[in-house]
């Protein structure tokens, strides 16, 4: 196990941030907003596992990822300026034990070099979950376990722990940590089988169990497919919480059916039998989920490239609701980005300007996505903007962008400040497809390594949450390609 806690630089990437300042802007179309529409209802009774007794089972390929064709996001009316104003203009280096003048520390790093990475080099997806000396972080396939706070990590295989039902365990895994109850969640996804059903299973630990039983033991509860749709496989998800839900976001028969969930908190912690309810399907494209919900949760999708829907939740209510909101116009060209080695980093991404990053500040919704060149942004980019969830108006609008290299696959969330702790991948020019860290407004992105080589296929998320025990602090995965062909993750905590 590799461990770098002193004498590892960090390189710096400049963030060139255009803040695009923006008067109120109307609706443009009220949606579904006056009387919402009914939740569905679900029950799911709880199981339970413990020691890692069941036949371990090699990883497939993926199978899932249905209907991942390129998606071309309409445009829409002319809004805006987009225009960059401020170029790119710093390069600095610090190192992990805060020696350097930058605003960014790290507290722990480590390469996750026994994760089942190089079983699926393509897409590893990481995410992570912690509360202090408690670590859980996954991929597509793996799942490793630290009990030291990040000094090492050991894995565990979740086809051991839990039964191999319906078609098998697949794929896209989440992770998360709700401290008010001391409760990990991971969500795991199941292939169909012959008959086509597939599931996802959430399932909840105490951090005590989680450690004494080195990751074994778990209730959970297992979602299905035809309980929501009559075709189509559930995928493409994504997980969050707030004060009374866990929540999560799903596809079914295809991105355009989004399906956003939530299961009671008090339940879950309860390991009882668990009423859920669903929102959808709704026209947002393989959104996430917004992060530290509060009282609610919000996913979006394009119905063009200057018009925002927002879909919305509120604890308090049994329906769901729709609102469309203008932003400023953005490039939603088919992107391209040259890596260091010639391969093109983008080339599965070229089209699909999906929601990847989501997250709550008060009541403002923070949304993100890839956008690719034009409009006077040299290189594809990621598009921010912040929506004021009381009067449905763009607040701000922002863009992660340089002219040397592009920038694409954001995640973030707030911390307990308010701040915007974010994790996003980069590539061309100089640079291999690699990804870093870094807090909105320091213009800065810190990367623990750079790849070795890049991919055709970047991977569809990385991920970057604040810290179940320190809430003003972050902690992310990301990962590097290496010349080998291999996928090195790697488990990193930071602060402000």
């Amino acid at each position: 196990m590799k461990r770098y806690l002193t004498h590892l630089i960090f390189g710096l990437l400049p963030l060139s941030i255009l803040l695009t300042g923006c008067p109120p802007i109307d609706i443009v179309g009220p949606g579904d907003t006056q009387n919402g529409t009914p939740l569905g209802r679900l029950t799911i009774t709880p199981k339970t596992v413990e020691g890692g007794k069941f036949p371990s089972v090699g990883p497939l390929n993926e199978e899932l990822n249905e209907d991942d064709k390129p998606f071309p996001v309409p445009l829409g009316k002319d809004i805006g300026n987009m225009t960059p104003r401020d170029p790119a203009t710093k390069v600095d280096a610090a190192d992990l034990d805060g020696g350097s003048e930058a605003p960014v520390f790290f507290p722990g790093y480590n390469e996750l070099d026994d994760a089942q990475a190089a079983s699926h080099p393509i897409n590893p997806e990481p995410t992570v979950a912690e509360n202090g000396e408690t670590i859980l972080t996954a991929g597509n396939f793996w799942v490793a376990l630290s009990l030291d706070g990040g000094g090492s990590f050991n894995s565990v295989n979740p086809t051991t722990i839990f039964p191999e039902d319906y078609g098998g365990f697949c794929c896209d895994q989440v992770l998360n940590y709700v401290p008010e109850y001391d409760l990990f969640v991971w969500l795991l996804q199941y292939r169909a089988d012959a008959s086509g059903q597939n599931a996802i299973r959430i399932a909840v630990q105490t951090t005590d169990k989680v450690r004494n039983s080195n990751g074994t033991a778990w209730t959970y509860w297992d979602f299905t497919n035809d309980q929501f749709a009559a075709n189509g496989v559930l995928d493409r998800n994504d997980m969050s919480f707030g004060n009374n839900y866990v929540y999560w976001s799903t596809s079914v028969n295809g991105g355009n059916n989004r399906y956003a969930i939530r299961m009671p908190l008090k339940e879950l912690a309860a390991k009882s039998a668990l009423s859920a309810q669903f929102a959808g399907p709704s026209a947002a494209r393989f959104s996430h989920v917004t992060q530290n919900g509060g009282n609610a949760v919000y996913w979006a999708g394009h119905k063009d490239n200057s018009t925002l829907t927002v879909f919305s939740m509120e604890d308090n209510e049994n329906v769901w609701r729709t609102r469309d909101v203008n932003v400023n116009s953005w490039p939603q060209n088919i992107s391209t980005s040259i890596a260091k080695d010639g391969n093109d980093w983008l080339a599965d991404g070229a089209q699909k300007y999906y929601i990847r990053a989501a997250a709550m500040r008060g009541v403002t919704a923070i949304f993100a996505w890839n956008a690719s060149a034009g409009g006077g942004f040299p290189q594809p980019h990621v598009q921010i903007v912040e929506i004021n969830t009381r009067n449905w108006t763009l607040s701000k609008q922002m863009q992660v962008w340089n002219r040397d290299f592009a920038f694409a696959y954001p995640y973030f969330e707030t911390n307990s400040k308010g701040e915007l702790g974010m994790i996003t991948g980069f590539g061309g020019g100089d640079f291999d497809a690699s990804n870093g860290v870094g807090v909105w407004g320091d213009f800065v992105v810190y990367y623990p390594r750079l790849s070795s080589a890049s991919q055709n296929n970047y991977g569809h998320y990385i991920t970057a949450r604040r810290s179940g025990s320190k809430p003003q602090e972050w902690v992310a995965t990301g990962y590097t390609y290496e010349a080998d062909g291999t996928v090195l993750p790697y488990y990193i905590g930071f602060r402000h």
